[in-house]
C-alpha cells in the first residue's frame, strides 16, 4: 500500500531524473533515491549519460552500507537485462534493499520483469502512479511504443497570436532570456527541425549558442520541392554537424549532377518524402499525403533520432498537428500585439472544422522568461 512518503520519496526521484535530459537518451530519464529506516536520505543518483551509471546504481554507490534494510524509489521499474551495464534490479538485490517503490512500468520488451525479480529474491515491491514519474518517463515510453522520436513543437508569438508581421519581419518577438533556453534545449535534443519557409525568412543555422553543448543537434530541413540555397547558413556550416534536407523524391530525383554534388560535398544528406500531386507548390506543406510527416519520423527514429525540437513554422507545425504527431509544445508569448489579421499564424495545417475535434493539450509548467511568459504544453491524451 502506497503512503504519503512514497509519492514525496518518488516526486524527488522524478526531479532528479529531469537532470539526465540531454544526457541519458536514447535511454530514459530515471532517478533514484535510496531511504533508510528512520527517513532519511542516504543515495541518490540519476542516470546522467546513456552506457553509464543507471540511477539505481548512482544512488546505491552513494548509499554504500547504508543501503541495506532501506528503501529505494526510482522513478522506472529497475532493468532486469544486460546492456552496456548490469542489471539495477540484481544490484538493488546485493546491496540488501529491502523495498522497491516505482512509478513506472519498463514498455522496453529486454528489460522489463525487474519488478518480478525482485520479488522472487524477497524484496518487497510496489509499483505507485505518480504523476511526476509519468511525466518524465512519457518520451521513453512513446519511443517504445511508437518508434518515433518525442517531437517538441516551439514557437514565439505575439499577445494576439501571430509568429510574424505580415512582410514576415519576426526579428525579435521573443526576449533574450527566452532564446536562451531555446539554445540550451538545442543543445540537448537530437534533432531541430524547421520547414523550408523558415530558412528563406531567417537564414538560421540552428546550432546551440552555448559554451559547453551536450550534444549537437541533426539539423533537418524539411524543403518539399527542394528549393534551399546552398549559400544558405544550415549548409554552410554542415561541418560543425550533420544537416539532413527531407524532399520529394521526385524533386531529388531532377537533381542536375552539379547541384547534386555540391550538396554532397557541403556534407548535407538527402531524405525522401513520399510523393505528392504534382502540381503542389515546392514550398507547399498541404500538399503531404498522409502518413509523410509520421513516415519522416519513424525514418529519423531508426537513424537514432530519439529527441525532436521542431521550430517552425506555420506550415511544418501545421503538417505535424494534421497527424497528432507533437507531443509538447513551449509557447513563448511576447509582450507585443500586431492588432493584425494577415500576421503570420502558428500552424497552417489543413485544420479541423468543429472544435470537438480539436487537439487537446494540458498545461504542464508556465513561467516568466526575462519579459515573456513561457508555457508548457502536452498533448492530454498519450495515444
Amino acid at each position: 500500500m502506497s503512503t504519503s512518503a512514497d509519492s514525496h520519496w518518488l516526486g524527488v526521484a522524478a526531479r532528479l531524473a529531469l537532470r539526465g535530459h540531454g544526457g541519458a537518451e536514447p535511454n530514459p530519464m530515471v532517478g533514484c533515491v535510496i531511504i533508510a529506516p528512520d527517513g532519511s536520505q542516504v543515495g541518490w543518483g540519476y542516470h546522467a549519460r546513456c552506457g553509464h551509471a543507471h540511477a539505481e546504481a548512482a544512488a546505491l554507490a552513494r548509499a554504500g552500507s547504508a543501503a541495506r534494510g532501506s528503501t529505494a524509489f526510482v522513478t522506472l521499474e529497475p532493468c532486469a537485462h544486460h546492456g552496456r551495464t548490469p542489471p539495477c534490479c540484481d544490484a538493488l538485490i546485493a546491496s540488501g534493499v529491502r523495498r522497491v517503490v516505482y512509478g513506472v512500468t519498463d514498455p522496453h520488451s529486454a528489460a522489463a520483469g525487474g519488478a518480478a525479480r525482485l520479488r522472487a529474491a524477497g524484496v518487497a515491491v510496489d509499483q505507485v502512479d505518480h504523476v511526476g514519474c509519468d511525466r518524465v518517463s512519457a518520451p521513453f515510453v512513446r519511443r517504445m511504443r511508437f518508434h518515433s522520436p518525442w517531437v517538441v513543437a516551439k514557437w514565439a508569438q505575439t499577445l494576439d497570436g501571430r509568429t510574424a508581421t505580415r512582410s514576415g519581419d519576426s526579428r525579435w518577438i521573443s526576449c533574450p532570456a527566452s532564446r536562451a533556453m531555446v539554445h540550451r534545449e538545442r543543445s540537448r535534443v537530437d534533432a531541430v527541425m524547421v520547414g523550408i519557409g523558415t530558412v528563406l525568412a531567417d537564414d538560421p543555422n540552428l546550432l546551440p549558442r552555448i559554451s559547453t553543448p551536450r550534444r549537437i543537434p541533426r539539423r533537418i530541413i524539411v524543403d518539399p520541392g527542394l528549393v534551399i540555397p546552398l549559400d544558405a547558413q544550415v549548409i554552410r556550416t554542415a561541418s560543425k554537424g550533420p544537416v539532413a534536407i527531407a524532399a520529394h523524391g521526385r524533386a531529388i530525383d531532377a537533381l542536375a549532377q552539379g547541384r547534386r554534388s555540391e550538396f554532397t560535398h557541403a556534407g548535407v544528406e538527402l531524405l525522401a518524402l513520399q510523393s505528392v500531386p504534382p502540381d503542389c507548390a515546392p514550398r507547399s506543406f498541404r500538399g503531404l499525403q498522409a502518413g509523410t510527416m509520421p513516415a519522416l519520423l519513424h525514418g529519423l527514429y531508426a537513424a537514432g533520432v530519439s529527441t525532436l525540437l521542431v521550430e517552425g513554422g506555420a506550415g511544418l507545425i501545421g503538417a505535424l498537428l494534421d497527424e497528432d504527431l507533437v507531443d509538447d509544445a513551449w509557447c513563448f508569448t511576447a509582450p507585443l500585439a500586431l492588432a493584425d489579421g494577415s500576421g503570420a499564424p502558428i500552424a497552417t495545417g489543413h485544420g479541423r472544422p468543429l472544435m470537438i475535434d480539436a487537439l487537446r493539450f494540458e498545461l504542464l509548467d508556465i513561467r516568466r522568461r526575462g519579459v515573456d511568459a513561457m508555457t508548457h504544453w502536452r498533448r492530454a491524451v498519450q495515444r
